[in-house]
């Protein structure tokens, strides 16, 4: 090495890098050789550029791009270095603040996922508990249970794009279900009275909400949205022989909807629930009862 002269060659393997690496840094402007010689036509570097290359290097490795540690070169100002770096760590917040919601909503997807695996089976009537939620509520625009899911779909999606535009995110089918009113469920009569969607905690100030306190409920489990009427008088019934005191109005909530089969198709998956209050006497036994 003479005065502090190398090849390209010696520069890529000094720093364990490539010809192809330095020729990019030369032609983005980073890092350009200190000489060409005009014989070999190969470039020359003075070894203490090296510092210049391990500093590319180590923005590179803080996510930086090529622009932005050329402009950082270019102006050559620890001010500007400063705003640069500040700016990276507000980008950095926001990356992970997504990154934190996106663990969330896996995780959360796979507690639905391990939740529906082991679901009871169709027609089990089970007393269980609710947890609470906000959700956004609103009166159903037509009775749901005299047409077919379809309308129940398309009403869920208008509601969903909505919230969606008001920044919302975080919302999948099995948060959303029906009302069926407590004197229509006593006298009978299976009719939606509302139609809701639970709404993620850190979304709630987004839009208005309406608290749905955790409570036990009385259940039954069933996977055909047009036998509802039957799986709800089912419920009533197992009501009347457990001796329950009623506390609310009825929901129809979804568990899911698409086939396990074939997640291009639709099957629904549903569970009728209604909060109860009973004495310990008459309570049933730990075992389910399925009909």
């Amino acid at each position: 090495m003479k005065n502090n002269k190398i090849t390209i060659g010696q520069m890529a393997k000094l720093n364990h890098t490539t010809l192809a690496t330095l020729r990019l840094y030369d032609e983005k402007g980073l890092l350009k050789p200190i000489e060409v010689n005009p014989k070999s036509n190969y470039s020359i570097y003075d070894v203490r550029q090296s510092m210049v290359f391990h500093m590319i290097q180590h923005n590179k490795d803080l996510g930086m791009s090529l622009k932005e540690i050329a402009a950082v070169l270019d102006k050559s100002s620890m001010q500007f270095l400063a705003d640069t770096y500040r700016s990276k760590l507000i980008a950095l917040d926001e990356q992970i603040d997504e990154l934190q919601w996106q663990k969330k909503e896996i995780q959360s997807v796979l507690h639905w996922n391990d939740y529906f695996s082991h679901r009871p089976p169709n027609g089990t009537l089970t007393i269980g508990y609710i947890p609470s939620c906000r959700a956004c509520v609103r009166t159903a625009v037509r009775d749901y249970f005299q047409e077919d899911f379809g309308s129940v779909v398309y009403d869920l999606s208008c509601m969903e794009g909505k919230l969606r535009q008001k920044g919302i995110r975080g919302i999948y089918p099995y948060h959303a279900f029906l009302t069926v009113k407590q004197e229509d469920f006593l006298a009978g009569r299976c009719r939606a009275a509302r139609i809701g969607i639970a709404i993620p905690d850190d979304c709630t100030k987004k839009v208005e909400t309406e608290a749905y306190e955790s409570n036990t409920s009385a259940c039954i489990y069933f996977e055909d949205f047009e036998q509802a009427p039957a799986y709800m008088e089912k419920l009533l019934a197992y009501c009347q022989q457990e001796h329950c005191t009623l506390l609310g109005d009825v929901t129809c909530q979804i568990i899911g909807v698409l086939d396990a089969q074939d997640f291009r198709k639709t099957a629904e998956t549903l569970r009728f629930q209604v909060p109860i209050q009973r004495d310990d006497s008459s309570a049933p036994s730990a075992e389910s009862i399925s009909g």
